[in-house]
């Protein structure tokens, strides 16, 4: 009885570039990729102008000092994770996972606002970004300031996801986009770190479909990165912690996880005149991979700070 083979390798390699300013990063690179975060593009115009309108939209108004200043500091407001301090994105990550228990980390800060006023609300609301995100915490969590502590991430913690992209031998193409996502939170020290609900996509790298003398499918996936709650992008790797785990698990298909994931090619029988099998793992296949590298975030108990 010739045997499913696939060998799927899952090599996490997305590259994270930080927003924040550094000696190797100009000012319009910087005041760029915070627009693509506000807007989820690049405004055009002067520099002074485009700062102006940037703080017009958060703060409801234009701020004083020097433009790199005032650069820097829009980055800290938006993006910067301290223990004690919510950014504003760190702030939405929680109304967001609060209200609807997801996190779309990949939109527009504009846009995922607009998005939770119009489900909680009924309506966008008038204002700044910062009123307007307060004004939502406090509805929803009646306070802005939440139970929060700086954890260790470790390497090789399992983080079960959820393919929501079939993958398939006999049709990917390198390229193809492979959604998932989180299906259990990630929980350190009783504190979620990674919530079930955040979104990852990867790209099909290289597929070798089914073939002569019972060579059964390949591919290899790169899943790219998660965000953990407070904004961080975590890597992910398949390696031997998740293999372990992933050992006793059965895809919908009816396959164990060991045997797409780690077994070469298993009871050629007829050689020549067989040809192999392209397997596709369906749409809510749930499996594990794991962290690839230690790292500092910020843990989460959803209920307000205690004074």
């Amino acid at each position: 009885m010739k045997g499913i083979c696939v060998f799927i390798v899952i090599v996490l390699f997305v590259v994270m570039w930080p927003i924040g300013v550094s000696a190797n990063v100009t000012p319009l690179t910087t005041l760029s990729r915070l627009e693509e975060l506000v807007y989820g593009e690049t405004r055009v115009g002067a520099l002074v102008e485009r700062v102006d309108r940037i703080e017009e939209d958060i703060y409801g108004s234009k701020q004083s000092g020097a433009v790199l200043t005032r650069i820097d500091n829009i980055y800290s407001f938006l993006d910067a994770n301290h223990t004690g301090t919510a950014s504003i994105k760190l702030q939405l990550n929680l109304a967001e996972y609060g209200f609807s228990a997801k996190l779309t980390a990949g939109q527009p800060l504009i846009e995922r606002l607009d998005q939770l006023e119009i489900d909680l609300l009924g309506a966008v609301q008038p204002g700044s970004l910062s009123k307007r995100t307060r004004e939502l915490m406090t509805t929803l969590w009646v306070t802005t300031q939440l139970d929060i502590k700086s954890l260790e991430l470790r390497e090789q913690t399992l983080v079960k996801i959820r393919l929501l992209t079939e993958v398939d031998s006999a049709n990917a193409r390198v390229g193809d986009e492979v959604r998932y996502r989180v299906s259990e939170d990630v929980i350190v020290e009783g504190r979620i770190v990674i919530p079930a609900g955040s979104e990852g996509i990867g790209r099909v790298a290289e597929v070798t479909t089914a073939g002569m003398l019972g060579r059964d499918g390949r591919i290899v996936i790169n899943f790219g990165m998660v965000s953990a709650l407070d904004g961080s992008s975590i890597r992910l790797k398949m390696d031997a912690k998740a293999t372990e785990r992933n050992h006793s698990l059965e895809l919908a298909a009816g396959a164990s996880m060991a045997g797409i994931l780690l077994l070469g090619p298993i009871g050629l029988v007829g050689g020549y005149f067989i040809r192999g099998r392209d397997v596709a793992i369906p749409v809510g296949t749930e499996f594990f991979v794991e962290t690839e590298r230690t790292q500092n975030v910020i843990g989460f108990i959803l209920r307000p700070a205690q004074n």
